[in-house]
């Protein structure tokens, strides 16, 4: 029952933002298609906010659908952009993140300006979105692009990947050109109470019993993560 009223009230939450669209979770109604471009991606606009995807191989997504409309409407308005999987270089391709360079250069081809100014995005390994930077420049041959550097003041040492894509004529990102690899360093990911588990995935940082949970100070065994805990034993 807890669990319940914890997925109404997140429901509850989003309904602004998800207006338009029917109902929540697992009683959202999509459509499913079968025509799209292999791997491309995806993008439809609704009302205040826009929606986006990557086709599967075979050519078959799935989208979300607004309450008044079937699903051939909704297809007529889904836009395909495009991957270019072109292999990028960036400089510098090693930053040193307690004190950045303000600005990087990306080079490789098929940069352009015809629509608008690229965007440059920064993924960690896991892909997910650390930041992006503003284009100051395009190289007239569109080989190369100058950009601003995000803020990597809450990264750590790591790989990452620079992401370039082209703006397409309906005004979204979808013409992703490709990537360039960069390496981050001098910013280590702490672990302070040597539990195997950094400080921002653990429950309690200081205390090396104690990491995945913390509703109790009894516990040990497999749910205490790498390297597993000894057992702590409380009185009776």
């Amino acid at each position: 029952m807890k669990k319940l009223l914890i997925v109404l009230s997140l429901c509850l939450l989003s309904l602004p933002l998800m207006s338009g669209l029917t109902g929540c979770s697992g009683l959202m109604s999509y459509c499913n298609y079968t025509d799209g471009v292999p791997n491309a991606p995806w993008v439809v606009g609704y009302n205040s906010f826009v929606r986006t995807g990557r086709v599967n191989p075979d050519g078959s997504f799935r989208v979300q659908k607004a309450s008044d409309e079937n699903c051939t409407q909704l297809r007529a308005r889904v836009s395909f952009g495009n991957i270019r999987g072109i292999s990028l270089s960036a400089s510098p391709a090693s930053v040193y993140l307690p004190a950045p360079p303000t600005s990087g250069t990306i080079s490789g081809h098929s940069i352009n300006t015809t629509y608008g100014a690229p965007r440059v995005e920064y993924f960690d390994s896991n892909g997910y979105l650390i930041g992006s930077a503003n284009v100051t420049s395009v190289s007239s041959d569109g080989t190369s692009l100058q950009a601003n550097m995000p803020d990597l003041s809450y990264v750590y040492s790591g790989s990452y990947q620079v992401r370039v894509s082209n703006q397409t004529p309906d005004g979204y990102y979808m013409d992703i050109v490709g990537s360039a690899p960069m390496t981050g360093w001098g910013r280590d990911r702490p672990d302070s109470d040597g539990d195997g588990w950094y400080d921002d995935q653990d429950c309690s940082p200081y205390d090396p019993y104690l990491n995945t949970d913390c509703s109790s100070s009894c516990g040990g065994g497999s749910n205490y993560g790498p390297p597993y805990e000894a057992p702590t034993f409380c009185e009776y």
